[in-house]
């Protein structure tokens, strides 16, 4: 089913709000500096908004490296993320990935005995291969050390982010969260030893699944998607090719709404730019009606404040003309009136 299948014209009166939250796949990150890549968020988000021909605003949270406990404690404590959830109409979520390979990089600084502490899930793999071919068993106190790891903690860490997003958020918003594919899948591991890692993996997706009702968000399933095969030269984070992949599988996610019910503590939400101070995060406002233009934050703040004096002054246009109206409307009556009974006199 396409976007437009699933999305009725007109979705959004005047503007789609999304705010992204998650790790370096939620915020496209690209291992080549030079090649920027846009997230599946933003894909989305731009792709409704050209179609509805309506404004966006766009606000990403994600950072390289989150993981669920980071992204409570760093990210939604601040008033600013929960401001943005607060008026979101879609909010969308990438995490678990780094609590794998966080406890990836654990185990094996711990097996080898190293005081080294790794920087990335590639270089502990290096050091464990070079480890293992000179102590084949290696492998076995490995897949031993991953099999023991104790899934409490992301739960709860997980819970307790859906917790808070959810007492954010509007009644109206949705929310889309994407499952763990296997971050490791293009590395040589051992055969064993890469059956645990999905084991792990999907272990983990089955949490995320199992909370999904409690916490009214729905899933959509990396794991068993094609999504390994368009992963950057890192073999760990997605391509363009990859993020454009995550974003339609994400389309098709988003439920139809009516545009007449969408509200903010009961108020109807119009279209406004607001930015909350100066953030390192990707923040944009920006009208599509079928045109490419771009504004700034200040463009976009000017647009705004046209338009809201332009409704003032229509309003304080409109009420003078509208009250003659009726008073003139109500001397006819009057006037009808009189003669009537003055002719009925006659």
């Amino acid at each position: 089913m396409s976007l437009q299948q699933a999305l009725p014209v007109r979705a959004w009166e005047e503007i789609v709000t999304c705010t992204v939250l998650g790790d370096s796949i939620a915020k496209g990150y690209s291992s080549d500096k030079a090649n920027k890549i846009d997230c599946y968020g933003r894909i989305v988000t731009e792709r409704i908004a050209e179609e509805n021909e309506i404004y966006f605003d766009y606000q990403n949270y994600a950072k390289n490296g989150l993981d669920t406990q980071s992204l409570n404690e760093k990210v939604l404590s601040r008033d600013t993320v929960k401001r943005n959830l607060n008026k979101s109409d879609l909010i969308f979520l990438t995490m678990g990935s780094n609590d794998l390979m966080n406890e990836f990089k654990k185990e094996a600084q711990e097996i080898l005995n190293s005081n080294t502490k790794f920087r990335s899930a590639p270089q502990a793999m290096n050091e464990l291969q070079e480890a293992v071919k000179k102590n084949p068993l290696l492998v076995l106190k490995i897949i031993d050390a991953l099999s023991s790891w104790d899934y409490e903690s992301f739960e709860s860490e997980w819970a307790a982010a859906m917790q808070t997003i959810t007492q954010q958020k509007k009644d109206t918003a949705q929310i889309i969260v994407t499952n763990i594919y296997n971050p490791i899948y293009n590395m040589q591991l051992p055969g064993t030893m890469n059956k645990v890692v999905e084991d792990i993996i999907q272990n983990m997706n089955s949490i995320i699944e199992k909370r999904a009702e409690e916490f009214n968000y729905q899933v959509v399933d990396l794991f068993n998607s094609n999504i390994v095969a368009f992963v950057q030269g890192d073999g760990l984070h997605p391509s363009q090719e990859g993020q454009q992949l995550i974003a339609e599988m994400v389309y098709d996610k988003i439920q139809p709404v009516d545009a007449n019910t969408q509200s903010v503590d009961g108020q109807a939400v119009k279209g406004e730019n607001i930015q909350e101070g100066n953030t390192k995060e990707e923040t944009e406002t920006q009208v599509s009606p079928g045109k490419t233009k771009q504004p700034s934050i200040q463009e976009s703040d000017t647009l705004e404040n046209e338009a809201g004096k332009a409704a003032k002054k229509s309003k304080s246009v409109f009420y003078p003309y509208l009250f003659s109206g009726i008073i003139i409307i109500i001397l006819a009556v009057v006037l009808t009136i009189y003669i009537r009974k003055k002719n009925k006199t006659k």
